[in-house]
This record gives structure tokens, C-alpha cells and sequence, in this order.
């Protein structure tokens, strides 16, 4: 389970994915991703099999 701080890119550490947290909190919002799983008020986790596949469905986009 990753967190958005492990999914998202940050000035000084790099994510999972090449893109900032309010790109991934609008991906969730929009529906290109999904909500997660709620671990507390303030903390939200997604499946790593899910944000790879997400992933790889972007760096497609991005090709065609």
C-alpha cells in the first residue's frame, strides 16, 4: 500500500510516478483514479498493483 507522499514527485525526492500531489488528488477526483482506502481522517493508501497500472496507462496516453 503506498501513500500519495510515495506516489507523488517532490522537489527533493522523487514518487513513483513523475507528478505532484494535487495531479493525483484531481486524478481522483476525475475518476482516473481511484479513491483509495481511508486508514484514518488523514491518511489514504492506494494498492501498488493499482499505481503501476495507472502508470503505465499514462505513459501509453502520452505515446499515441
Amino acid at each position: 500500500m503506498l501513500r500519495v507522499r510515495q506516489i507523488t514527485s517532490r522537489r527533493d525526492e522523487a514518487g513513483l510516478l513523475p507528478i505532484n500531489a494535487s495531479t493525483w488528488w484531481d486524478w481522483v477526483a476525475k475518476g482516473k483514479a481511484p479513491k483509495g482506502i481511508k486508514l484514518g481522517p488523514r491518511t489514504t493508501v492506494w494498492p501498488i498493483e493499482t499505481v503501476l497500472a495507472i502508470g503505465r496507462a499514462a505513459s501509453t496516453e502520452q505515446q499515441a
